[in-house]
């Protein structure tokens, strides 16, 4: 059925257009706000508002960095870009949930696979939210855009927080091709790249890339079990043996006439055998050693800090009969992207656009879901599948008077569905099954957009635009367990949700000369509400929770002084988020059993500046310095009813929404506090120089140290469950021979500094489902309190890199 959507879709685009869509002009241009060229500062090509446009004329806070900037910093992943962009942060979470992404404090945290981010990425102009989808490997990508702030018109669906765009390169006018070896010390990865473009015909250019990697892992699992609890130490110890295969065809078809076309096509598939992802415990507030009522050292030996070292033992099969691959756990994931552009240029000013767009996602995988070394007490043996059919029209005029527009709409069609299968460590007492069930959520998404542009003067300009949305989700649950209920489908209380959002936003851009702009902005934003997918729902829970909105504005400058030896960007910021989508980890106080949970907090308040700059003197040809900050406070103006922590007390807050029939608080009051992954402080700063070498060859050198002010890894905001302020730097040197090879040795985070951006409170010490500890009391209880489960980022990377061209 979705198959014969797609053939429609591709379809009617061709029809509306008359063809396949014109490829963006190629950028290759250098890093952040601009490039060295000769002796002066060139402003880099953008796409910010889908044409275009000089990053020093458009009214947006955003970091351009360029294919050649991402390749001398062997940027391969979002986890490097984030050290790249102040206000960026990446969050590793579970099984199908993939990347949280925050910008300025705002992003998901709730470790739900079928919620949205706040943050979309857009690749290729096929725009994506599910988390999974930000894993996608960055390679033969022309340049990344990270756009900040609400982005409700030009990237499919509205964005509350901002806008990750990536652009693969496209095929070249004349025939290159290229390959690429490296090896990364620490992790003992190995990659092979391989690349073939040029014309095929003179109106058709095509342009095939293909990637492959294979690593041991950096970290290490170091569980030690304790016999007799139907558990094993990991066979291999290495966190996490990969392998990864990418590849992405192009083309381009540019014929005579008002008529053009590119289509992209990527499939990545990826394969994780052994421990994943790096979870370890990086707080444990009570000690190690065993607790009533179990009284089993279950984290006996975890020194209970974000290192190399993690502890999760294996579940034994003779125990855990029927899991899949043997017992040991893995994580398969294939992923396909495709987008086709078609433009027709009517030859009167006006363009028309259909960007047609199609994601499939399949994961299976084998979960450790208890963060413990001594014993393995519950596995997800489960699978997660999304596709999406999406298609913009898009009409936008180019006239040589002071008014031009955009108008055009977009649709959705998109499918996810969890199926969730958690057996229990029948020793320990659990069930075998602890549950087997099925969520299938269906999403129609429809909106409008447009936007004027009215050239009040020429060097005045104002752009009013807005965008209504529909959206519509629906809801199935399957039961295979019987001790949960009815085997079959399940009875749910909402199984409906459906949203209608106006988003408007205006600005206003002054462009007093060549080399200074000026820019204020109203914005809106808006994502929709969705349900809990990855919980079993009784036919009395609630398992829907409500749309996310944002409104605000900022006010920036973007310039060039010193004759363009210096480029210097500000801006300052001002949103109200209201309904914020979070996420909470519970015990079940009728089985024990962790519970995950996505809810609204009441509002939030983020403001803050951006700035940034980059010197390129004359005095010292081929060196330039490139510095950028922000400074983000984001903190909960109203959260009177936020989960406790498991075990959290009266006096430490769990004081709120008493329980007649316990006699104990329920809750906590956040308000005032600070969001999840939102640093006051964080930082750039690099050089980058370049310098001949006889008459052939040139040697070029780098550094680049980000930091990172301390910042919140988990929404109950609890002591130890805080990221402390780091710095990691990095440097690379470069040897060339002009465009035939090159050979680079480049260093990330080479002070080796092991941070996280997530954390999940749980019941580690007794074994995360065997009770001890109880909330909103005046004692915690035997157990204690929460203990922080961590998930790890990749540490130091050395990267020995050969490249050969022709």
């Amino acid at each position: 059925m979705r198959t014969r959507k797609l053939v429609t879709h591709l379809v009617c685009g061709c029809l509306a257009t008359g063809g396949v869509a014109a490829a963006q002009a190629q950028t290759t241009s250098s890093d952040a706000a601009a490039t060295q060229t000769g002796e002066t500062l060139e402003s880099i090509i953008v796409t910010a508002r889908k044409k275009n446009e000089s990053i020093l004329k458009v009214p947006v806070v955003m970091t351009a960095i360029t294919q050649e900037s991402l390749e001398q910093h062997a940027t391969d992943d979002l986890y490097t870009v984030a050290q790249r962009v102040p206000g960026l942060l990446i969050g590793t979470s579970l099984a199908a949930n993939g990347l949280q992404v925050s910008i300025r404090g705002i992003g998901t945290t709730a470790n739900n696979a079928t919620v949205d981010n706040s943050i979309s990425l857009n690749v290729d102009g096929l725009q994506l939210t599910q988390g999974l989808a930000y894993g996608i490997g960055m390679f033969d990508v022309a340049q990344v855009e990270v756009m900040k702030g609400p982005q409700a018109l030009f990237y499919g669906k509205n964005s509350p927080a901002g806008v990750i765009s990536l652009r693969s390169v496209d095929p070249t006018d004349t025939f290159e091709s290229s390959a690429r070896v490296g090896y990364e010390y620490e992790a003992e990865e190995k990659i092979a790249e391989a690349m073939i473009s040029g014309p095929v015909s003179d109106s058709v250019k095509l342009r095939l890339a293909a990637r492959y990697s294979d690593q041991a892992g950096y970290f290490r699992n170091d569980a030690e079990v304790i016999p007799g609890l139907a558990s094993i130490n990991p066979t291999d110890r290495r966190v996490t043996p990969t392998e990864d295969v990418i590849v992405r065809g192009t083309a381009l078809f540019t014929p005579d006439g008002p008529y053009s076309a590119k289509l992209k096509t990527s499939y990545q598939y990826t394969d994780m055998q052994g421990t994943w992802p790096a979870n370890e415990l990086g707080y444990c507030p009570d000690g190690t050693g065993g607790v009533a009522p179990r009284n089993i050292s279950f984290i006996a030996g975890d020194d209970c800090k974000i290192n190399r070292s993690i502890r999760v033992a294996w579940p034994d099969p003779a125990v855990f009969t029927g899991l899949r691959n043997g017992g040991k756990p893995f994580n398969t994931q294939k992923q396909l992207l495709t987008s086709l552009e078609q433009n027709i240029n009517f030859g009167n000013g006006l363009t028309l656009t259909s960007l047609t767009g199609y994601y499939w996602l399949n994961q299976e995988y084998l979960y450790l879901a208890s963060v413990i070394g001594g014993a393995s007490a519950l596995v997800s043996d489960s699978d997660f599948d999304s596709d999406q059919l999406t298609q913009e029209f898009r009409l936008a005029s180019d006239y040589d008077g002071p008014i031009n527009f955009t108008l055009g709409g977009f649709y959705q069609d998109g499918m996810q569905k969890t199926a969730v299968r958690l057996r229990g460590n029948t020793v320990l007492g659990l069930a075998d099954t602890l549950n087997d069930f099925a969520h299938h959520i269906d999403i129609d998404s429809i909106s409008f957009f447009g936007q004027v542009v009215w050239k009040i003067a020429p060097d005045l300009e104002l752009a009013p635009g807005a965008r209504w949305t529909r959206e519509k989700r629906s809801h199935e649950q399957y039961n295979y367990n019987a001790a949960n209920g009815p085997v079959g489908k399940s009875v749910l209380l909402d199984p409906e949700i459906e949203a209608t959002n106006v988003s408007p936003e205006v600005t206003l851009t002054y462009s007093a000369t060549d080399d200074l702009t000026l820019f204020a902005a109203y914005k809106t934003g808006f994502k929709s509400g969705s349900f809990n997918g990855v919980i079993f729902l009784t036919p009395t829970t609630a398992g829907s929770f409500d749309d996310e909105k944002v409104k605000g504005g900022e006010v920036g400058l973007k310039s060039r002084l010193l004759d363009r030896q210096l480029s210097f960007n500000a801006a300052a910021y001002y949103y109200k988020y209201s309904n914020l989508q979070v996420g909470a980890n519970e015990i079940s106080g009728v089985t024990g059993a962790l519970i995950l949970r996505t809810l609204n907090a009441a509002s939030a308040d983020v403001y803050g500046v951006d700035m940034d700059a980059t010197f390129a003197p004359f005095s010292i040809p081929g060196f330039s310095v490139q510095a950028a900050l922000n400074y983000n406070r984001a903190r909960y103006t109203s959260f009177p009813n936020a989960p406790c922590g498991n075990g959290q007390t009266i006096g430490q807050g769990c004081d709120q929404l008493l329980n007649p029939a316990t006699g104990r608080y329920t809750s906590q009051d956040l308000e005032g506090e600070p969001l999840v992954r939102a640093p006051e402080w964080m930082g750039s700063l690099g050089f980058d120089y370049e310098m001949p070498v006889g008459d052939t060859l040139r040697l070029s050198f780098g550094t680049l140290a980000s930091f990172s002010s301390k910042y919140s890894l988990n929404l109950i905001n609890a002591p130890g469950f805080f990221q402390d302020d780091y710095v990691k730097a990095g440097a690379n040197v470069t040897l060339k021979a002009g465009e035939k090879w090159e050979l680079a040795l480049i260093g990330n985070n080479l002070n080796d500094k092991i941070t996280a951006a997530n954390c999940f409170n749980s019941n580690s010490q007794n074994g995360v489902f065997f009770g001890g500890q109880v909330a909103g009391a005046v004692l915690p209880g035997p157990a204690g309190s929460d203990e922080a489960s961590c998930v790890a980022e990749r540490g130091r990377e050395v990267w020995l890199r050969a490249t050969f061209r022709m």
